[in-house]
C-alpha cells in the first residue's frame, strides 16, 4: 500500500526532525519498537529551550523595527498589531515549553501504551487510509512553517534582506515548529486511539471471556482518550486564540499591501504578496478543519459499541453483558469529560467556526485601522 508506506516514512522523518530541533528528549528505538528516554537528548532539549526564551528579547526589539517607517498608511496601527502578535508568540512559546516540561514523559508513555495495544493485542497490519491521509496532511501543514517567503518579500525593494532579517525569520519559524510539533503529537495520538477503537470493535468474540477482554480494552482506550484531551486542553484553547489573531493580522497586512499605490516589485510583486497571504490563511484554516475531522472520527469510533453476539440463545450471560456495555456507553455520551476547559466539545465542532470568524475580525480591524484620524 503506497499511502501506508509514505505515511511510515513521514512518521520516521517527523520523529527524526523533532529530535534534531530539540523538541523531544525521547527517540524511537526500532529494536524495542517504542519511544525511549535519553538523558543526552534531555540536556540538549533544555539547552535549546533556554536559548529560545533568552533570544525572545532580541527578537522583540528587532520585530518592532521590522516594518520601515512610512511603509503603510497607518504605520502606528500596524506597529500595534505587530506588538500584539509578538506577545501572542511569547504566550504560545511559554505554553508549549510548560506542556513540554510537564507532560512529555506522560505523552510518550501514552503513545507506547496505545502502540502496544495496536501491535500486540489487536495485531495491526496496516493503518486505515483515513489514518494515513490525515497524518500526511498534518505533516504537510507542519512543514509549511518553513515557508517565510511572505515575510521575506514584504519589504523587498525598500531595503535589502540582511542577516538580521534571516535570523528573525528563522526564530519565528523555529517557534512555529515548536508549537505545531505538539499539535502533531496530539493529532497522532487521536489517530492511534481511533485506529485502536476501530480494530477493537471488529474483534470477534465467541465466548464470554473474549467479550470481557474486548470490553475492558475498550474502556481502557476510552480512559486514555480522556487523559490525552486533558493533557492538551490548554494547548488547544491557546492555539486557537493565537491562530484567530494571527489570521486576522495576516488578512489586515494583506489588505494594506494590496491598497498600496506604489509597490517596489510592481504589479506582479503585489500579486505574489497577495497569493502568499491567501495561501497562509488557507493552510491555517485547513489545519483547523483537519483537527475537527480527526476529532469527529475519534468521537464516532467512541460512540460505536462492540458488535452484539451473533448467537444470542447460546449465551444469555454474554448478551446481557453486551447490553450493559451499550447502556453504559449511551450514558457516558453526555458526560462532562467530553468538554475541554468548559468551552470546546471534544469533537471540536466550533474550531472551524472560530478560525473562520477571523475573516470577519480582519474586516473589522481594517475598518478600525482606516478610520480617519
Amino acid at each position: 500500500m503506497r499511502v501506508g508506506k509514505l505515511c511510515r516514512l513521514a512518521l520516521r522523518f517527523w520523529m527524526g526532525l523533532v529530535v534534531v530541533l530539540g523538541f523531544s528528549s525521547h527517540y524511537y528505538s526500532p529494536t524495542r519498537r517504542r519511544l525511549v528516554h535519553s538523558r543526552i537528548l534531555q540536556t540538549y532539549d533544555w539547552l535549546l529551550m533556554v536559548i529560545n526564551l533568552v533570544a525572545f528579547y532580541a527578537y522583540y526589539r528587532y520585530a518592532m523595527t521590522y516594518f520601515l517607517e512610512g511603509m503603510f498608511r497607518r504605520q502606528g496601527f500596524v506597529n500595534q498589531v505587530t506588538t500584539c502578535n509578538v506577545f501572542q508568540q511569547l504566550l504560545m512559546t511559554v505554553t508549549s515549553t510548560l506542556l513540554h516540561l510537564l507532560f512529555e514523559r506522560q505523552v510518550c508513555q501514552t503513545y507506547n501504551e496505545v502502540s502496544t495495544i495496536l501491535e500486540q493485542d489487536l495485531q495491526l497490519k496496516e493503518h486505515s487510509r483515513f489514518y494515513c491521509l490525515a497524518f500526511l496532511a498534518k505533516v504537510y501543514n507542519f512543514l509549511h512553517n518553513f515557508n517565510f517567503a511572505l515575510s521575506a518579500i514584504m519589504h523587498w525593494g525598500l531595503r535589502p534582506f540582511n542577516v538580521y532579517d534571516l535570523l528573525a525569520n528563522l526564530y519565528f519559524v523555529y517557534n512555529s515548529l515548536a508549537r505545531d510539533a505538539i499539535q502533531v503529537v496530539y493529532v497522532l495520538l487521536l489517530l492511534n486511539l481511533s485506529e485502536a477503537l476501530r480494530l477493537n470493535g471488529q474483534q470477534e468474540h465467541g465466548s464470554y471471556s473474549d467479550l470481557m477482554k474486548q470490553l475492558r480494552r475498550r474502556e481502557r482506550l476510552l480512559r486514555i482518550g480522556r487523559r490525552v484531551h486533558r493533557m492538551f486542553a490548554w494547548l488547544v484553547a491557546i492555539a486557537l486564540i493565537h491562530l484567530v489573531f494571527f489570521n486576522t493580522a495576516t488578512i489586515y497586512l494583506g489588505y494594506t499591501m494590496f491598497i498600496q499605490k506604489h509597490d517596489a516589485l510592481g504589479l506582479r510583486g503585489r500579486g505574489l504578496k497577495m497569493l502568499l497571504t491567501v495561501g497562509s490563511f488557507l493552510v491555517i484554516l485547513w489545519d483547523v478543519v483537519l483537527l475537527q475531522v480527526v476529532c469527529e472520527k475519534l468521537l464516532a469510533e467512541e460512540n460505536q459499541i462492540c458488535a452484539s453476539p451473533e448467537d444470542v440463545a447460546s449465551s444469555r450471560t454474554t448478551y446481557r453483558q453486551w447490553e450493559m456495555c451499550a447502556l453504559g456507553r449511551a450514558i457516558r455520551r453526555s458526560s462532562p469529560e467530553n468538554k475541554v476547559l468548559g468551552m470546546f466539545r471534544m469533537d471540536m465542532r466550533c474550531a472551524f467556526a472560530l478560525i473562520n470568524c477571523s475573516l470577519s475580525y480582519g474586516i473589522i480591524i481594517i475598518q478600525i485601522g482606516y478610520i480617519p484620524g
